[in-house]
């Protein structure tokens, strides 16, 4: 068959282990994206991420009951955070050459880190050099400032902030 035929056999289609927080949701599951991850979540036009086998957990505030659902469809743009869990994950992902630690502040939480620092990018704007809605903090703490009916990660190696939902950030 040759290796023609072993390319047409596997699909471009991948799931990664992810824990996905709005503003109502803390939500794990699998992501499901076409390539690599890291890229797939800032993919231009694209409105929804589909994650399959969530498991959904209202913020505490909300009074809601946590669910299993097959799949959940979430707006991209709602999302406040996003954090790939499996080591398998994180290694395809490129750390860029020089990150500064930043306390971001999101309607939800507080995320100190390691940002990129792109070209001649300075804390004031970092963020006119990114592309992209989300962009990466490695080595992260986190602090909720809402609880949930379970216990959060408080440290991930790598969290995905949406851009758009950041209300304000200071250096250090």
């Amino acid at each position: 068959m040759g290796l023609l035929g072993k390319a047409q056999i596997g699909s471009p289609i991948q799931g990664h282990e992810v824990h996905i927080a709005n503003d109502l949701l803390w939500v794990t599951g699998d992501l499901e994206t076409l390539g690599s991850p890291h890229n797939y979540i800032n993919q231009d036009g694209m409105s929804y991420l589909k994650i399959n086998n969530p498991h959904i957990v209202p913020w505490a505030f909300s009074g809601l009951p946590s669910s299993h659902a097959p799949m959940i469809i979430m707006v991209r743009e709602r999302i406040q955070l996003l954090m790939f869990t499996k080591e398998e994950s994180l290694e395809t992902f490129r750390a860029a050459p020089r990150t500064e630690v930043v306390m971001l502040h999101l309607p939800l939480a507080i995320v100190r880190g390691g940002v990129p620092f792109l070209s001649e990018a300075k804390v004031h704007n970092f963020l006119d050099f990114w592309k992209g809605i989300f962009f990466p903090v490695v080595n992260a703490e986190i602090y909720f400032l809402a609880g949930g009916a379970e216990q959060l990660p408080t440290q991930s190696r790598l969290v995905y902030v949406n851009r758009n939902l950041l209300q304000s950030y200071v250096s250090g």
